[in-house]
């Protein structure tokens, strides 16, 4: 009977640790993973728009990708973002959408890289249009 009562209270030991690590892994990314490549996640798509969800952590960026379509961003959390396209200007363009904004920028057949230049992070939907 002893060794059923230790077992339990191990189980729900490492059940409370791992759902604390759980929780802290979303709301607390470790720095690896902001450092990870964000690639966006295909929401919906039909024979007229692919709708896209972006969430770039604190210095996380995506890859480098090229637009093939015109886009409407909805900004779903501020930061500040560094755009960076190939050539000369290392640097990139700097912006910080508002929370709440929705804005079409200029992105067709356009090449860049996105990073979260900000302390907090970013999130996005973006619907191409077909």
């Amino acid at each position: 009977m002893n060794q059923f009562v230790i077992g339990v209270g191990v189980g729900v030991l490492v059940s409370v640790l791992g759902g604390t690590n759980l929780v802290r892994g979303l709301f607390h990314p470790s720095p690896s993973l902001a450092q990870a490549a964000a690639e966006p996640v295909l929401m919906f798509e039909n024979e007229r728009i692919k709708a896209w969800n972006l969430t770039l952590e604190p210095g996380q960026s995506t890859p480098q990708h090229t637009h093939q379509l015109d886009e409407i961003v909805v900004c779903l959390e501020s930061s500040k973002l560094r755009i960076t396209v190939p050539g000369p200007d290392a640097d990139g363009q700097s912006v910080q959408p508002k929370s709440g904004e929705v804005f079409m920028p200029k992105v067709k057949g356009v090449t860049h890289v996105l990073t979260n230049a900000g302390n907090t992070r970013y999130k996005q939907i973006s619907i191409e249009l077909k």
